[in-house]
């Protein structure tokens, strides 16, 4: 099933209108809220609004729709599932005005899309008018997003991080130390229980929620819920802004501030993994923050977080046009870019079997 104007709007990209996926879910928005919609003029008006960012778009715009051919009562019905009254029009006038035959040695032009109607709200009334251009000219769009790791992968590596160790009640066999008893004892009274293996592993994560990470916000949902399917012996996830010396927030939105201090003494002897583009997505080198990364890496250090791996969700060719790449070669940071496989060479490192 097609979304409202999605054949419109393919129609206008492949037209030259500079539109992106962000403006298609604007426009996608607007109707939601019920701008734009029962009339074509207001459909018109939502498009020219949105789409439209100079004379010669809006007269474009403006030409499309008074060349897109209106709706039979007949269409409309079919469309609205509506009962057919008695007297019912005519249906050779449903594909009337259609598309015009080219004149010799012209060239075509882009096949004008048709219009029809979706389902008719709850509220009653005709549904949004949609244009509709030949298939073989569609093109797919990815609306959902994606994050960088998907959320069964980032579980599957962060189970590669276990620390074994035992730890709790007595209730697995120790058959040495029971076969030890029944030879010292020459009977054997009750076998020798020993606690179970449990991942003691520690990992502790911060995400830079600054605007700079904006595009990859959906992948640090997808982090914190896979942690929480980690198995991990302990894990904790926070955000900073920029820069992780200036405060932690326990929410991606920048809420509940803590202080390095107040976290560190809640989450001692960790692992440390830092997610954030380290100044490589604005393409700029900063000192004071190169300075500052330093300073926190010593905060870390004092407060037990060791090792540090650091993923970038920037491809790795753009670190060297900003702070990244001084950020990636300060001692006690390995820096790894953000994909299936970084993440597993990061967690590697994490564990002491990293190459870095």
């Amino acid at each position: 099933m097609r979304l409202p104007l999605e054949a419109l709007f393919l129609h206008l990209v492949r037209s030259g209108f500079p539109l992106s996926v962000r403006d298609y879910e604007d426009a996608l928005a607007a109707l939601r809220l019920g701008y734009g919609t029962l009339t074509r003029a207001r459909l018109q008006w939502l498009c020219e609004t949105l789409w439209a960012h100079s004379d010669a778009e809006r007269i474009h715009l403006a030409r499309l729709f008074r060349d897109l051919p209106r709706p039979t009562q007949e269409a409309i019905r079919a469309m609205t599932h509506t009962p057919q009254p008695e007297a019912s029009a005519s249906p050779a006038a449903v594909g009337a005005g259609r598309a015009k035959p080219a004149g010799d040695g012209q060239q075509e032009p882009a096949p004008a899309p048709m219009v029809e109607f979706a389902a008719a709200a709850e509220a009653g009334g005709i549904g949004l008018p949609q244009a509709v251009i030949p298939p073989e000219l569609l093109q797919p769009h990815v609306l959902t997003p994606r994050p960088l790791v998907g959320l069964r992968q980032m579980v599957v590596t962060w189970r590669r991080f276990r620390l074994a160790r035992r730890s709790g009640p007595k209730v697995e066999l120790d058959i040495d130390a029971t076969i030890g008893e029944k030879c010292r004892c020459g009977t054997l009274t009750e076998p020798v229980l020993v606690p179970a293996r449990r991942n003691q592993a520690r990992l502790l994560v911060l995400f830079d929620a600054s605007p700079s990470m904006t595009p990859w916000r959906g992948t640090g949902a997808v982090v914190a819920d896979s942690l929480g399917r980690s198995q991990l012996g302990h894990v904790a996830i926070y955000y900073f802004d920029n820069d992780p010396v200036d405060g932690l927030f326990e929410s991606a939105g920048l809420m509940r501030p803590q202080s390095l201090r107040d976290v560190a003494l809640e989450h001692p002897g960790c692992a440390l993994l830092v997610i954030g583009d380290a100044g490589a997505a604005r393409g700029r080198s900063d000192r004071e923050r190169i300075r500052s990364t330093r300073r926190f890496v010593a905060l870390a250090q004092d407060a037990g977080w060791w090792p540090i791996a650091w993923l970038n969700p920037m491809p790795q060719q753009r670190w060297a046009s900003g702070s990244a790449a001084r950020i990636a070669a300060i001692p006690g940071i390995a820096m790894f870019e953000f994909t299936e496989d970084g993440l597993v060479l990061a967690v590697d490192h994490l564990r002491g079997k990293g190459r870095h």
